[in-house]
C-alpha cells in the first residue's frame, strides 16, 4: 500500500478510538498514529519518512544512514546510561540491515518498536503517544498483509504471509479505500465540531 493510504488508515483508527477524549489526547493519539503508520517502511529507501530524511534515495545509503544513527544512539547510551538509547541504537541497526517488509513488518519488529516507545512512556508519561504508536504501526502491518507480496510476519523466517484477498498497491481500489477513509475522517471531525 502507499504511504498516504497507511496514514489514512492510522488516522481513521486513531480518530475512532480517541473519540470523546479530551482534544489534547486526541491530537496526540492521531499524530502518533499517523507517524507510526509510516515507520515500518523505514526499511525501504522510498518510504515516506526516508524520502524526507535521506539525502540519497538508495538502499545502500539507507543502510549506512541507519547504522550511523544506531551508532550515535549506542554512544548516547554509554554517556547517559539510559536504556532507551540502547534500544534505539539496536533498533536502528536492525532497520538498517532489514530488507523491505522484513524485520520492521514482523511480530518481532512490532514488539521491539512498541517496547522502545513503552520505555519513553514509563520515563516521560507519554501514554497517548504510546496508544497512537501501537495503532498506526499495527495497522500498517495488517494493511500490508492485504498486498500480494505480504510481509515476513515471522521474521527471521523468510516466508511471506498475505491474506487470500489482496489489494494491488496504487490501484483504483486502493484509491477508493483512501477516499472513503478521508470522507469518514471528515465526518468524525464534523460531528465533533458540532458537539463542541
Amino acid at each position: 500500500m502507499t504511504g498516504k493510504t497507511h496514514m489514512a488508515i492510522g488516522i481513521t483508527a486513531a480518530l475512532t478510538i480517541s473519540y470523546g477524549q479530551p482534544l489534547e489526547n486526541q491530537l496526540i493519539i492521531v499524530l502518533a498514529s499517523a507517524i507510526s503508520s509510516l515507520i515500518p517502511d523505514l526499511d525501504h529507501p522510498k518510504g515516506k519518512i526516508n524520502q524526507k530524511i535521506l539525502l540519497i534515495k538508495s538502499n545502500f545509503y539507507r543502510v549506512l544512514f541507519y547504522i550511523f544513527i544506531g551508532g550515535i544512539f549506542i554512544y548516547l547510551y554509554y554517556l547517559m546510561k539510559s536504556k532507551i538509547f540502547l534500544f534505539l541504537g539496536i533498533g536502528s541497526f536492525l532497520v538498517g540491515i532489514s530488507s523491505h517488509r522484513g524485520f520492521t513488518h514482523s511480530i518481532i519488529g512490532f514488539l521491539a518498536s512498541t517496547s522502545i516507545v513503552s520505555l519513553g512512556k514509563l520515563d516521560y508519561g507519554l501514554d497517548a503517544i504510546y496508544s497512537g504508536f501501537i495503532i498506526g504501526y499495527f495497522l500498517h502491518i495488517v494493511a500490508d498483509l492485504f498486498t500480494s507480496k505480504g510481509v515476513k510476519l515471522f521474521y527471521p523466517l523468510n516466508n511471506n504471509i498475505s491474506f487470500p484477498i489482496t489489494i494491488k498497491t496504487n490501484s483504483k481500489f486502493e484509491s477508493m479505500i483512501f477516499r472513503l477513509l478521508v470522507i469518514y475522517c471528515v465526518c468524525i471531525l464534523f460531528i465533533q465540531i458540532m458537539i463542541i
